[in-house]
């Protein structure tokens, strides 16, 4: 089965992790394609992060990285409250898409405001957003996102559903991502099963079985071809092993077709589909 990750980050000078350097171990990049060679992974969304000082630049060392490696589809960090300059610059450096992290409320209400703006440019590039959006800002996303037709909209890591030390019931997990199952009647947004140590208490506890009843959930909300598999490397390598992330919990059921979408066919289909609209983005 080739796979497509949904989900990584690569730094120029590693991911500083839980004890101040790389979890990966050396150079990402290099680590990252053996990795993809050994596991089958042929195509993989890198998503940009410039949120805090250290991570300045990544849009710039993604726009490199892509430009000599075909598998990578990068999508390109923006501030809540969008790019200070347009979004051509992007479409023209290689960028599939934009990423974006919505912490609260106010972030994602600042966050729509610039959508509601930059709607028709994003719909023209058929352009393909990541969100790390908490419950609390996606209860403010769905009128901007509803105008992103054209667009495929990934919320990453289950919709950050929060900590969780035993499994809650699946009332509880439905409850709490409520926001995000309000998001299922849009045919264009999709969820990541990526991040799921962060649900676990404590985060290296895999098979991380609370993470469980919130796959289900979103498995019946969204159904096997509106999820991505995602490694979340190499931030998961503090916790886990990166084979470890290849087998999220809650997909028991799913047929050898349903798997093979989630685990890369369904971004695979996202990112021909941008290719096909738009051939000189």
């Amino acid at each position: 089965m080739e796979r497509a990750d949904a989900h990584l980050h690569l730094f120029a000078a590693g991911y500083p992790g839980r004890y101040g350097r790389s979890p990966a171990g050396g150079d990402e990049l290099a680590v990252y394609e053996s990795l993809r060679r050994t596991h089958g992974i042929g195509r993989a969304l890198v998503v940009g992060y410039e949120g805090s000082p250290e991570f300045a630049g990544n849009n710039a060392h993604l726009a490199a990285l892509a430009a000599d490696h075909d598998w990578i589809a990068p999508v390109a960090y923006v501030p809540p409250a969008g790019p200070a300059d347009g979004l051509d610059r992007w479409w023209s450096a290689g960028f599939v898409g934009i990423s974006a992290y919505l912490a609260d409320a106010a972030a994602a209400r600042t966050f729509a405001g610039w959508l509601g703006d930059a709607a028709a440019d994003l719909n023209r590039a058929d352009a393909l957003l990541s969100l790390n959006a908490t419950p609390a800002a996606t209860t403010h996303l769905g009128p901007a996102l509803a105008a992103l037709g054209d667009c495929t909209v990934l919320v990453s890591h289950l919709g950050l559903p929060g900590t969780h030390p035993t499994p809650p019931d699946r009332d509880t997990a439905a409850s709490v991502l409520a926001p995000l199952l309000g998001l299922a009647d849009l045919p264009h947004v999709g969820v990541k099963l990526s991040g799921l140590y962060a649900v676990s208490e404590p985060a290296h506890a895999w098979p991380h079985d609370s993470a469980r009843p919130f796959v289900e959930v979103l498995l019946d909300g969204f159904g096997p071809s509106r999820l991505y598999w995602g490694s979340d490397f190499s931030p998961s390598l503090d916790h886990v092993s990166f084979t470890q992330t290849l087998h999220p919990v809650g997909l028991d059921g799913l047929s050898a077709q349903e798997a093979a979408d989630v685990y890369g066919g369904n971004l695979r289909r996202a990112l021909r589909q941008r290719a096909r609209r738009t051939p000189d983005a």
